[in-house]
């Protein structure tokens, strides 16, 4: 009898923790800490000035790629006719 007062009493204090979390959270009483100026980031200006080097793509080791195997690539029969039909 006493383990089972113990275990309402835990219940309703899980409960009732959890009723008052939800008032504060929303009331608002707890806010979140907004930045006061955002930061600038320096690195990401150098993207501006960066330049890609696509030189090789011009050897002829690139050139001379093959393709093999159909293409587009054919996928076959997959999946099913209707997925909400019954095995």
């Amino acid at each position: 009898m006493a383990r089972s007062v113990k275990i309402n009493i835990f219940g309703l204090l899980i409960v009732f923790l959890g009723l008052v979390a939800g008032l504060i959270y929303y009331m608002g009483l707890i806010t979140p800490e907004v930045p006061a100026a955002l930061v600038s980031y320096p690195d990401l200006l150098r993207f501006r000035t960066m330049s890609l080097n696509f030189s090789v793509l011009d050897k002829a080791s690139f050139e001379n790629l093959e393709t093999f195997g159909e293409i587009p690539v054919n996928p076959g029969a997959t999946g099913r006719d209707n997925i909400f039909d019954s095995f």
